[in-house]
């Protein structure tokens, strides 16, 4: 069997004291034909310094000129990649020492447009790691036909969005000039929807083989955007966008997209509470008002009460039924577990 070339693309900033492990585990791991493109975004720790201490015939180092983060810079890497697959894992995240093998004896057998894979969370509190989810899909193997069902089923359990558990075939990638775009979040996400747009079959390991650190100080804290509902709107019409493209829509598409709404509204509103926010109880409530009771999506969303689910029912029903400042509440008693008891809110919200 022959080993195909792997381009693995690491945009870094400010990822200094991972990067010792990662580096260990990309030099003794037993695929071998890989090629490690490390693009430095101006971090203001040691990053850069650590990176340049790698000795290994395949790393390649790029050393962005000014912050541009981490979209352009994994564009940046993609300039220079010459592997026949592009993979972009984040540089303080591990994987399993097989996976490439087995990626390799996936891309050998069908050759698929997009390989992709289930995820870890290991859920990180003062340095250790206090719970594990494994994520994975309903679905394995080769997906030919039929995507609509597949695509949701990957959106429901969150796997779609992500691009450090994805292979993408490099020529379907420069065909069609899909590059990462910047935005303040989801930016994986809105890439992944222009590349499965191109795919004329992908395949799904559903193994839970890829890391992802998810680490905080104590807390889940919440990054204050003010975008953040906008952008999530975006992903909702993106999402539909693809289905009406790689398949058609059906009940498990308005059930997705039903109660992710609901989901994303309440998340905005708990968001907009935050000290970072500096909005009112009286200020928060009439954003709800401004935002969520007239998008111009809010009924469509709406329209199928028997598709929401058993945890979304009462948020349902507060936003259906416009009750602004009882959802304002509800979103500060969520910060509120948020902050005191962060694996039991995972947990809760899984």
């Amino acid at each position: 069997m022959n080993n195909i070339k792997i381009s693995l693309i690491f945009a870094c900033y400010n990822v200094s004291q991972y990067l010792d492990k990662l580096f260990e585990l990309l030099k003794t791991q037993p695929y071998k034909n890989i090629e490690i493109i490390f693009i430095e975004d101006c971090s203001t720790d040691n990053t850069k310094e650590k990176l340049q201490t790698f000795r290994d015939s395949r790393v390649k180092l790029i050393f962005n000129k000014k912050n541009i983060g981490a979209a352009e810079s994994r564009n940046n890497g993609m300039q220079i990649a010459t592997g026949e697959y592009i993979w972009f894992p984040d540089p303080d995240d591990l994987f399993d020492e097989f996976l490439l093998t087995r990626a390799n004896a996936i891309i050998q057998q069908y050759k698929p447009d997009i390989v992709s894979i289930g995820m870890q969370e290991q859920y990180e509190v003062n340095g250790k790691v206090s719970y594990i989810k494994n994520i994975v899909s309903q679905y394995d193997g080769l997906i030919t036909n039929d995507f609509t069902d597949v695509l949701v089923d990957l959106e429901e359990t969150f796997l779609f969005g992500y691009t450090n558990n994805k292979f993408y075939k490099t020529a379907l990638i420069h065909a069609h000039h899909i590059l990462n775009e910047h935005q303040a979040l989801k930016e994986d996400f809105e890439f992944n929807i222009k590349a499965f747009k191109q795919v004329s079959n992908f395949y799904l390991l559903n193994k839970p083989v890829y890391f992802y650190m998810k680490r905080n100080n104590g807390s889940l804290t919440s990054k204050f955007v003010p975008d953040y509902f906008r952008i999530h709107m975006q992903t909702l019409a993106s999402f539909k966008s693809l289905i009406e493209v790689k398949g058609g829509i059906n009940k498990n598409v308005n059930r997705l997209l039903a109660n992710r709404f609901i989901r994303y509204c309440l998340s905005a509103i708990e968001r907009n509470s935050s000290e970072n926010a500096n909005m009112s109880l009286s200020a928060q409530n009439m954003w709800i008002k401004q935002h969520i009771f007239n998008h111009e999506q809010y009924s469509e969303y709406l329209a199928f009460p028997n598709l929401i689910s058993n945890k979304q029912k009462l948020f349902y029903f507060l936003i259906k039924y416009k009750m602004s400042l009882f959802l304002v509440i509800t979103a500060n008693l969520i910060k509120l577990v948020k902050a005191k008891l962060p694996i039991l809110f995972v947990k809760l919200k899984n």
